[in-house]
């Protein structure tokens, strides 16, 4: 069931939505003893997406270590991105010149 999860996430973050595409997706942790009951809630603001796990450590982390990934995988394509572009070639090979 976890995998089952994970993977229904990535896919939902992985949607060309425009909501998701540049949006600040939030999530905290909530552990409270005024309710044993466990819940995930998401509202949509101005500045983004909040997502709040009360009493669910599991559900938490799950969530949490998917969007690590979605941010590592992000950084990743905008390095690999950078370092196919002419200008990082420019500036890390540089032309040697031959007037000597």
């Amino acid at each position: 069931m976890k995998v089952d999860i994970l993977k229904t996430f990535e896919d939902f973050l992985r949607e060309p939505l425009s909501i998701l595409k540049k949006t600040i997706i939030n999530i905290t942790g909530i552990e409270t003893d005024f309710t044993q009951d466990s819940s995930i809630t998401v509202e949509t603001t101005n500045e983004g997406i909040q997502i709040n796990v009360i009493n669910s450590k599991k559900a938490y982390n799950l969530l949490s270590t998917v969007m690590y990934k979605r941010q590592a995988s992000e950084l990743r394509h905008l390095i690999n991105e950078n370092k196919t572009s002419e200008v990082h070639h420019k500036l890390t090979f540089p032309q040697i010149s031959s007037n000597v």
